[in-house]
Parts: C-alpha cells; structure tokens; sequence
C-alpha cells in the first residue's frame, strides 16, 4: 500500500511539472471595443529579441506563432492586411530557468541526523508567449494575452505554440453584437 502511494506521488509530481499544465491570462483596455476593428497585420520587427535565446527567438518560431495568431484572428472575423491595418499584432517570448524541491515523505536518508527527509530538485524551463493587440492609430495596449507552461524539449515546441495561441485566443472578449 504504501508503495502504491508513493508511486501516485511521484506520477503526480510528473504530471504537475509537464507541459500540460498551462496558464493563461488576459487583459483588455475597456475604452476600446476589439470588435470595431476589421484589419490587422504584424508590427515591424524591431530589437525586442536582441540577447534572446535564439532557440526560442528563430525564424521558425516566428512563423508557427504568426501563424496560429492569424488563424485564430481570421476564425474571429478580422482580415489581414499589408495596407493601412486598425490593429497591430506584436508577440513576445520569455523562457526563464526555474527548479521546484520536492521531498519525498517515504524517502528518508540513514544520516547524521538519523531520519532527514529525501529531497530532490528538479529543474525545467518556464515559457511564456505574450500577443498584445495594439490599436494603429493611438499606438495603445488594447488587448494582451499570455500563457505560461513548462517547456520540456524543444522539440515539442510547434505543438505548445499551437496550443498556446489557442487557449490565449479562449480568453478573447466575445463578440457583444
């Protein structure tokens, strides 16, 4: 019995840290109204990825995210355009190192001190994919959306960005017509 409790402690924590457990957030400006706006297109590339990870911040990236951003912008009604657009698409990545200490309730050490606790540190890497929506004309914030997930493998990338931009976009504000 108590093996079979600790093996369901050991799944849970795998389960906890992998890269289905995500995080998403939003925020919108009130004064705007999303659903006035008809166009969009990407902001001009500009220094924000200068001293990033090229990992993360490469070509490829760039076009899964561009991608799955128009997707999800063009199922909501809006058109892209390369002339004069209301909106302005801009996408950040953060990747940060992070650990988590665990301790294992069974696992005791034989040591000077006769029964510690076994811990054991875990480390993994915490993305986060950022799409701001930005009125042209103003050049305010009107609409942020993020997701925050455990990045285990870099392979597994074009599956998290697709999954990202999918739920960042359930967060955004539902038509009011």
């Amino acid at each position: 019995m108590i093996r079979l409790l600790v093996l369901l402690i050991a799944l849970y924590g795998l389960i906890s840290c992998s890269s289905t457990q995500m995080s998403v957030h939003s925020d919108i400006d009130p004064d705007y109204d999303l659903w006035t706006y008809k166009t969009f297109n990407w902001g001009r590339k500009i220094d924000i990825e200068a001293g990033r990870n090229p990992l993360y911040y490469n070509e490829l990236n760039d076009k899964r995210i561009k991608a799955a951003v128009n997707q999800e912008l063009t199922a909501r009604g809006y058109s892209f355009t390369e002339s004069d657009p209301e909106l302005i698409v801009h996408y950040h990545i953060i990747v940060d190192d992070r650990s988590v200490v665990r301790t294992e309730p069974y696992g005791y050490n034989y040591g000077p001190y006769w029964t510690t606790m076994k811990s054991n540190i875990y480390a993994y890497h915490e993305g986060t994919l950022i799409i701001d929506l930005m009125d042209k004309k103003s050049n305010n914030l009107i609409w942020r959306g993020w997701a925050v997930s455990v990045i285990d493998e870099v392979e597994e990338v074009d599956d998290l960005i697709k999954i990202a931009v999918g739920k960042i976009f359930k967060k955004f504000p539902k038509n009011k017509k």
